[in-house]
């Protein structure tokens, strides 16, 4: 089993993100983010961690990882590309203690911290 962790915008405000976490965390939508390419070693089922804000807070299941035609966010309303992206679904699992990293571009591979 391999982790990802990928770096949420600080101009995003974690509590709107949390909106977008409830609408997933019965596994009926996924939430998606672009990478600049497929992560190698990483599968389906696999945990997918969020920094946000200088702090590891948590992760998810990766419910799909590869190339998707654009679409639109149904909860931003956000247009996005065609791209490589990373699908997550299911509850949110929040770190006990929130790891310290500095935010960054595209992903990491990071040790699983549940």
């Amino acid at each position: 089993m391999a982790s990802i962790c990928i770096t949420l915008p600080k101009k995003i405000k974690w509590s709107d993100y949390e909106k977008e976490l409830q609408v997933v965390a019965d596994e009926s939508h996924e939430m998606n983010y672009r990478l600049p390419t497929i992560p190698k070693g990483v599968s389906v089922g696999d945990r997918c961690y969020i920094c946000h804000d200088g702090f590891i807070k948590g992760g998810m299941k990766i419910s799909s990882i590869g190339n998707k035609k654009g679409f639109v966010c149904t909860t931003t309303g956000v247009g996005w590309q065609d791209g490589c992206y990373i699908s997550r679904t299911g509850a949110f699992h929040y770190l006990k203690n929130p790891i310290p990293m500095k935010g960054f571009m595209g992903y990491r591979y990071v040790e699983d911290y549940e």
